[in-house]
Order: structure tokens, then C-alpha cells, then sequence
């Protein structure tokens, strides 16, 4: 992948080996937050207070082996307003550097190139390739999703389709699938659409009576960011207006 001119990790890195009390202060501040579950007044507090990027990598690099960090370094950088992709992708990749056996940091690093015309290079696909067929399911639905959005002008469905194969749970590709097969094949393609919602109804989106609830988090929450970031972006987390469109387009005659 391209170097966007973010700078990496290990230039922003300030080489101190221990926090200073103002960054330990922040990370208290956080660490209560979260004790609290007191989301919403987390994500504000990271929204508007200076310094807190510079803290979490710091805090990453006095110990990079530690997943939680990177984590929470690179949930940050996807918060509402703050969304530096560019970043995420930098962080992911060298947080897959340092755990290789984790390869979500590479697939959500690719994930946002693809999709934010970034390049996405040779050797990336051929890593990418490997991990569709050896990773975990999660994984491989989003290394197929970014694939697919490889290049710009024009989407891949043949990749759509190998993330069903390999991800048969994720809600996402039934419904970039389906909404491509409705021009040609309105009865497949709704079909596929349906498969999409049935998804979410029954892993996801309606309690035992039929009513709509979601369970991810409404604000970034550190212990939950890698579940609640593989449910948004595999569809999971759609919300009950979006649910009742394709629902409008299932049933429209």
C-alpha cells in the first residue's frame, strides 16, 4: 500500500518510555470512563481533548506487543469526526506487523483503502488471498468486501460472492450482491436481499417477540470496538430504517 504522508507510527511516536502525568492523567480519565460505562462521555472526552492521539501512541509503542492498545489507538482514529483513514490504515498495518497471528489489523487497514481510493497493491492482494482462504471468517468477508472495491471503476461481484462462501453469516454481501442481481434478475436479486435480512433478523436485529432492538454500542466502547467494528461493516448493525427499505424493495411488485 501507497504511504499516504501521514507519517508512521514510529515517527510519531515522542520516544519517551513511560507516559508523562498529563498523558497518565488521560489514560485514568479514560480507564474510568470505561469502568463506568459511561460511553457517550468517553467518546466526548476523546473528541475534544488535545493530546489524546499523541498519548495512545505512545502508549502503544511502550508496548506494542499489547493488543489491547492498538485497539484503542486505532478505534480512536474511526470516531465520528475524527475518521483519519489514512491512519487506520498506517496503524493496521503495523499493528499486523507486530501480530501476525491477528491478521483483523490487516484486513481493516485494506478494508478502508479500498474504500477510500487509496492503492491497493499486488502484494497486498497476494496477502490478501492467502488470509480469505486460512483466516477467520470475519476476515475473510472483509478482505473480500475491500477486494472488491480494488479498483474504482469498477466493483468485483465475483469477490461479493467468495465472501458469502467464506463468510456465510455476514449480512453485507447479500446485499451489495442482491442489489446488483435486481437489474438483470429482480426475482434472484431479491432473493439474495432477503437472505441479507434474514440475517440480521436472526443473529442480529429482533428480540423473541419480534421487536427491533440493536446490541452493538452507540458510542466507541474499547472492550467492544472489534465486535461492534466486524458487525457495522459486515451489515450486521443495520439500523431499522434501512431494514424496512430493503424490505420495501423485496415486496415491491
Amino acid at each position: 500500500m501507497n504511504d499516504y504522508n501521514v507519517g508512521n507510527i514510529f515517527e510519531l511516536y515522542s520516544g519517551n518510555e513511560t507516559l508523562s502525568v498529563e498523558q497518565q492523567a488521560m489514560r485514568d480519565r479514560i480507564d474510568a470512563y470505561v469502568e463506568a460505562n459511561q460511553f457517550k462521555q468517553l467518546e466526548h472526552y476523546l473528541q475534544q481533548t488535545r493530546g489524546i492521539e499523541q498519548m495512545l501512541i505512545d502508549h502503544v509503542m511502550m508496548d506494542p506487543t499489547d493488543n489491547s492498545r492498538w485497539d484503542m489507538l486505532i478505534g480512536y482514529e474511526l470516531i465520528d469526526t475524527i475518521e483519519d483513514f489514512a491512519r487506520v490504515n498506517s496503524f493496521g498495518l503495523t499493528a499486523y506487523t507486530f501480530h501476525p497471528n491477528d491478521p483483523f489489523y490487516f484486513a481493516l487497514a485494506l478494508y478502508w483503502t479500498g474504500w477510500n481510493d487509496f492503492v491497493i497493491t499486488d502484494e497486498d492482494v497476494a496477502l490478501a488471498e492467502s488470509l480469505i482462504e486460512q483466516g477467520p471468517e470475519e476476515v475473510s468477508g472483509l478482505l473480500c468486501i475491500a477486494l472488491a472495491r480494488r479498483d474504482i471503476d469498477h466493483f468485483d461481484y465475483t469477490y461479493v460472492q467468495r465472501a458469502i462462501e467464506r463468510c456465510p453469516w455476514a449480512v453485507e454481501p447479500y446485499m451489495r450482491l442482491g442489489e446488483h442481481r435486481l437489474r438483470a434478475h429482480p426475482a434472484e436479486g431479491k432473493m439474495l436481499l432477503q437472505q441479507g435480512l434474514d440475517r440480521v433478523k436472526y443473529t442480529w436485529g429482533f428480540d423473541q417477540k419480534g421487536r427491533w432492538f440493536n446490541t452493538g454500542s452507540q458510542y466507541f466502547n474499547p472492550t467492544t470496538w472489534r465486535q461492534d467494528t466486524i458487525a457495522e461493516l459486515l451489515g450486521l448493525s443495520m439500523d431499522h430504517d434501512e431494514y424496512k427499505k430493503y424490505e420495501r424493495i423485496i415486496n415491491k411488485r
